[in-house]
């Protein structure tokens, strides 16, 4: 049996009286008016086509379509085929053949006859037709009051427990379907319209009609009377039905499966009715024509094109693109959530339903535009298309045409329309793709949870994919280790370290990722393929850009030529593949790096450029704003706890980011992510069992972990002095080396929660017996153009035998925040390259044996790739007391340091200095005995060995009273 095949049953019965009558003169009234009219007839029906009235050749597929999509689509998202005044068949009957015709049939009907009493409805349904236009009136007979079909004065034999029997028997067959409805009151009393049974021609009695069908109870026309009858509530989704309020938004496809949805319920003369269908759409007293286009006057055949640009328009505004030279379009605002519906249907004079569908040989029909639209053909609708000119402007998508409601619609046009919508089954799978913003740290809710929580709230069934489900734990502490050798390979990179549990009072939930702390963009490119290969998501949000940048793997440029390799391989895995890519937002300002700033900026930008030339209709490539959602910037970052990184606000800003371009964008969802101004409160406890140990190469302090704690903070001080020195340690152990032998230490730590922080621990203490090694003697450095040259002698002393290597350490005084680099070698010389020419370098050497790394021995400062420096000049001495000095002197770039040579003007000395380098062009110098008027001073500058003649020399003047 073919699948368009239906039952046959008996037709409806006539109603009686009056609307016989009216009926029965129905035809002849229109023939009169038409005869009269100096309107030109519209010209014979169309041959069928695939767009055109051809409704069985519909794909047999189609049967249970929204079977197919997931339960968390919106209806607004959904493309939805439906017809427009669905059981028009008719206008007048032949009461001998039974057959209509004539011409009040050629003005009344609107769909193909595939029987009456809603024979024809299954197939339609069958065909794929979800939307349906129902007018009713009406009628007292029998059974009391009930609704009979009606298009104007002409009965379509059928009544309305036709309908909703045959929609029952589909939802039935086919639950994953659902079915919308648009109501009509029809009976305007009219010329050629047709009146309600007389008494019950109000909007109450036709409210109260429709109630009584939900409610099952029949009105037997004698006041509120009724009997019991088949109650049809349960058929519907509540609250489109509820009768007091309409419904507040637009249902996903999982909260309607199996249920009939009311649209709207629309009174005769075009008002909607409160208590009944979507607000959106149709808001009661309100007016339905920024969501709704039915356009249906077309007086003669030349203005068929004419209704499809109006046709066309609404699809423009229903997938946010305007043109440009239509007033008012640019302005509208793209509405994501909104369901919109599309009346393609149209007549007139001289231009009858099936004309204005189907079109003449010489004129096409709006059937057969909006194929053409759909299939790219004769340059119809260039608006959806990538390459489209100037003209066109807005999103460049035709993602979604609404709910379009046709007359006469052809098999492979409702094809096309239902092959708009994205498939692929009642679970999206996707993968997350970032960094630490993404993965989180231990204790953490992270963005990821919070986007979870949407899709659940919108009864989106997803799963999330990737190798990882973790948070990042906090570090395992270990001993403080050697420095590798120069020219030793890298250790192999561990396994990312994704065991971190999530914030105590989280759901368990669904956490894979593919996100790890410290990953760039330059890193995941060449992993990517093999990740969505194995996974096969649907989705990639992607988050990654910050280490690129941040950590100078690349500029803005590189960084985007990383991120648009990472599409271009997982597409190689997955050619349909979708992608939410996020930009990368700023972070708190850090001292000497600017450029950070401008390369986020500039890449930024550049991203927003190029993701619609990445984008395709297979693929689509959409923008997430991070940077813009996310409440960081370099002057201040409330979103995070350390000037990056999200706290429990920012986890919220992050998410309502993807949730809003999965939601705008895609159509997931009937809501973007709500995001709230607060979040939950992170509290950490004080560290317990903090122990201080001495150990060979120092002094060790431990304590338990505190669960959720960023990191720790300690402070220590020699025993007997007042102040504290504060230092930060990631795990929970702090090494205090560089110490000397019978020194005691007191340390308290507590933990860093974010925006707060533990009370401190109780005082505990241990006093220092290092075996560590003293410095070597007789270091000696020199600047090369782009390095330091490093010498040394054997160190000598206890612990000497036991050296296993030395660490040359660096430290670039000249960027904020640079951290100190070390290199290790086993000889007694060292080439140090790579460093910043002009800028002035900290140097030392330290050993280590088996105990650790000693007190590093400090080398003369280098600036490297600058010669001898000139001798300082203006030497200036001033004496604050009897025995201090001040002196003050004009350096040089070339100057890493100086020396003070300090001569007895009494005793006939030579000038002497010691190795002690001075870093500023100011220095004091006390216990000048017996005076400072006794002493002469003079300035050489030092650039590792390379040192300046002397400066002028200065005698301190006396103090007065001295």
């Amino acid at each position: 049996m073919s699948p368009f095949t239906t039952r046959k049953r008996p037709d409806d019965r006539v109603p009686r009286g009056r609307t016989r009558r009216r009926r029965t003169l129905f035809g002849a009234l229109l023939a009169l008016a038409l005869s009269l009219s100096t309107l030109t007839l519209s010209a014979a029906p169309a041959q069928a086509s695939d767009a055109y009235n051809s409704i069985t050749s519909a794909s047999a597929s189609n049967v249970d379509w929204m079977s197919r999509i997931a339960d968390g689509t919106s209806l607004s998202w959904l493309s939805v085929p439906g017809t427009h005044d669905s059981l028009a068949l008719c206008g007048e009957r032949d009461p001998k053949t039974g057959k209509c015709g004539g011409i009040a049939t050629s003005i009344t009907q609107t769909q193909e006859n595939h029987g009456f009493s809603a024979q024809t409805l299954t197939t339609q349904f069958r065909a794929g037709i979800r939307a349906l236009d129902i007018r009713v009136r009406v009628d007292k007979g029998d059974e009391g009051l009930k609704f009979t079909i009606h298009h104007g004065a002409a009965y379509q034999y059928a009544n309305f427990t036709d309908v909703l029997n045959a929609t029952r028997d589909f939802l039935r067959d086919e639950p994953g379907e659902t079915v919308l409805l648009h109501l009509k009151a029809e009976c305007d009393g009219g010329a050629f319209g047709c009146e309600d049974a007389e008494g019950y021609r109000t909007d109450e009695w036709r409210k109260k009609v429709f109630d009584s069908y939900l409610d099952g109870r029949s009105y037997t026309g004698d006041g509120d009377e009724s009997t019991r009858s088949t109650a049809w509530r349960d058929l519907f989704w509540a609250p489109s039905v509820t009768g007091r309020s309409q419904a507040g938004q637009v249902p996903s496809l999982g909260e309607v499966r199996g249920k009939v949805v009311l649209m709207g319920y629309r009174a005769t003369k075009g008002g909607i009715y409160d208590g009944y269908g979507i607000k959106q759409p149709y808001p009661a007293g309100g007016s339905n024509e920024e969501y709704v286009q039915d356009a249906y006057e077309v007086d003669t055949i030349s203005d068929i094109a004419g209704k499809w640009e109006k046709v066309r328009a609404h699809l423009r505004k229903t997938n946010g693109t305007w043109d440009s030279s239509r007033p008012g379009e640019k302005e509208y605002p793209y509405k994501p959530g909104a369901l919109y519906i599309n009346y393609t249907s149209g007549t007139g004079g001289g231009a009858h339903p099936y004309t204005v569908a189907g079109g003449t040989p010489t004129a096409t029909g709006v059937n057969s535009f909006l194929r053409q639209c759909l299939q790219g053909e004769n340059d119809r609708c260039p608006e959806f298309h990538a390459d489209r000119g100037d003209k066109f402007g807005g999103r460049s998508g035709l993602d979604r045409m609404g709910v379009v409601m046709m007359d006469f619609p052809g098999g492979k046009l409702i094809d096309d329309i239902i092959g708009r919508n994205e498939t692929g089954g009642s679970t999206r799978k996707v993968m997350v793709v970032g960094d630490s913003m993404s993965q989180g740290h231990e204790g953490d809710y992270t963005w990821r949870y919070r986007l979870w929580q949407w899709f659940r709230d919108q009864r989106i069934a997803v799963d999330f994919v990737g190798p990882y489900s973790g948070t990042k734990p906090q570090d395992t502490p270990s001993a403080p280790q050697p420095p590798r050798l120069q020219g030793e390979p890298e250790p192999a990179a561990g396994p990312p370290r994704t065991s971190g549990a999530y914030a105590k009072d989280a759901q368990d939930f669904d956490s894979d990722h593919f996100a790890v702390w410290g990953r760039q963009a330059a890193q995941d490119k060449s992993l990517i393929k093999e990740q969505v290969a194995k996974y096969q998501p649907d989705l990639l949000l992607v988050g990654l850009g910050f280490n690129d940048m941040g950590w100078f793997v690349s500029d803005a440029g590189g960084t985007l030529d990383s991120m648009k390799k990472l599409v271009d391989e997982a597409r190689a895995a997955k050619p349909n593949l979708k992608f939410a890519v996020a930009n990368v937002p700023q972070r708190e300002k850090i001292g000497g790096r600017d450029d950070l700033i401008t390369k986020t900026t500039a890449y930024n930008k550049a991203l927003a450029e190029a993701i619609p030339r990445w984008h395709s209709s297979s693929s689509p490539v959409k923008l997430v704003d991070w940077a813009g959602a996310y409440d960081c910037a370099p002057a201040s970052c409330p979103a995070a706890y350390d000037g990056l990184h999200p706290n429990a606000v920012g986890e919220y800003q992050i998410a309502g980011a993807f949730g809003s371009t999965l939601h705008k964008e895609f159509g997931i969802g009937s809501a973007a992510p709500s995001v709230p101004t607060t979040g939950p409160a992170r509290t950490a406890g004080t560290p317990g069992n903090v122990k201080a140990t001495s150990a060979d190469s120092g002094i060790v302090v431990t304590w338990d972990q505190v669960f959720g704690a960023y990191g720790y903070e300690v402070r220590s001080r020699l025993a007997g002095l007042p102040d504290w020195s504060t230092a930060r340690s990631i795990g929970n152990r702090f090494d205090t080396t560089w110490v000397a032998d019978g020194q005691k230490w007191e340390y308290q730590v507590r933990a860093d929660g974010g925006a707060t922080s533990s009370a401190w621990s109780s005082t505990v203490s241990a006093t220092a017996r290092p075996k560590t090694a003293a410095g070597p003697v007789g270091i000696v450095t020199r600047p090369t153009a782009t390095g330091i040259d490093f010498a040394w002698g054997t160190p000598t002393g206890a612990y000497t035998d036991s050296i296993d290597r030395y660490g040359v350490i660096a430290y670039d005084r000249d960027t904020p925040g640079a951290f100190v680099e070390t290199v290790g070698t086993r000889n007694k010389a060292l080439h140090f390259d790579g460093l910043k020419p002009g800028h002035r370098y900290t140097l030392a050497v330290q050993t280590w044996n088996r105990a650790g790394g000693g007190l590093p021995a400090v080398g003369r400062p280098v600036v490297v790739g600058a010669g001898t420096p000139p001798a300082p000049t203006a030497l200036k001495v001033v004496s604050t007391d009897a025995t201090t000095v001040q002196l003050s002197w004009k350096g040089s770039p070339q100057a890493a340091g100086y020396r003070v040579w300090i001569r007895n003007i009494n005793n006939g000395s030579q000038s002497a200095a010691d190795e002690s380098v001075i870093s500023e062009t100011n220095h004091g110098i006390a216990f000048l005995v017996p005076g400072t008027w006794n002493y002469e001073f003079c300035m050489t500058a030092v650039n590792g060995a390379l040192e300046s003649g002397k400066s002028n020399c200065v005698v301190a003047p006396r103090p007065a009273g001295s």
